[in-house]
């Protein structure tokens, strides 16, 4: 993911958009790799794209600077990095001028920064956006398939929902995933690595990852998560619920004891 606005690295909003990309794609069985964060900057977004496509992702997701202000020009850096121009694209216009329709606007002048939406890399389509103005764009450089969506979190999510996920369910196939989260008492987090270390060498695709919640009273807590995904719905159940109950047993050897295990398998 490729964050773009000053406001996210002066601390004036929270990158709340990541988070439920993050959320959203691990429900899916998939993974966010990696966060870039980027100012409202010509040569920086073009920098982060290219360093981005340089690593062959299967996915990358842009989000920010779509809009009508001045600051907003992370399709010209992406242009840039791609070494191509950017030009009117008839039908984002057309998406754009659709919107105000549907909203009563009929009468709206376009003005140049309101054209400024429709302005797309060459060889980019746009993308509806169902809920704003500036239309969502998508392209593919390589093996990486490109998607620029709105900042606003509304927006960004209703198009992620529409256009993204399809694609990237259809690329990833049918994926289940068995989560648990364990909430353990009497054991610090010293010990429990060698712990992890060897459900980790038992099951080398699971994933498992402890939270300190510190210490109350004496006695150390942390939460436990560990997830596992795969093809088959039952195996995935079984591996998962193999894991919690190994490491009930290896807790409760250290000293400590699980609390409670929370799970769910989801599609």
């Amino acid at each position: 993911m490729l964050a773009v606005g000053k406001e996210l690295l002066i601390g004036r909003t929270l990158n709340t958009n990541a988070d439920w990309i993050g959320k959203r794609l691990a429900k899916m069985g998939s993974m966010l790799k990696e966060i870039i964060t980027t100012d409202d900057d010509l040569d920086e977004i073009s920098s982060a794209f290219k360093s981005i496509i340089a690593r062959r992702p299967d996915f990358l997701v842009v989000v920010g600077g779509l809009g009508p202000t001045p600051d907003d020009m992370t399709l010209k850096g992406i242009a840039k990095g791609l070494g191509v121009g950017i030009r009117k694209n008839e039908t984002a216009l057309k998406l754009i001028k659709e919107h105000y329709t549907k909203r009563g606007l009929t009468s709206i002048e376009l003005t140049p920064s309101r054209l400024k939406m429709a302005r797309l890399p060459v060889g980019s389509e746009p993308v509806m956006n169902p809920v704003g103005t500036a239309p969502g764009v998508r392209l593919v450089e390589g093996r990486t398939t490109v998607y620029c969506l709105p900042g606003v979190p509304a927006e960004m999510r209703s198009i992620f929902r529409r256009s993204v996920e399809p694609e990237v369910r259809g690329r990833l196939g049918k994926l289940h995933r068995k989560y648990v989260t364990m909430k353990l008492e009497g054991v610090f987090e010293s010990a429990l690595a060698p712990i992890i270390a060897e459900e980790l060498r038992r099951h080398p695709g699971a994933y498992i990852k402890s939270h300190p919640r510190g210490i109350r009273e004496g006695v150390s807590r942390i939460e436990l998560d560990l997830a596992v995904v795969g093809e088959d719905r039952e195996r995935t159940e079984d591996e998962g619920e193999a894991i919690a109950n190994e490491m009930r047993t290896s807790v409760a050897s250290a000293g400590g004891r699980v609390k409670s295990a929370r799970g769910m398998g989801e599609a």
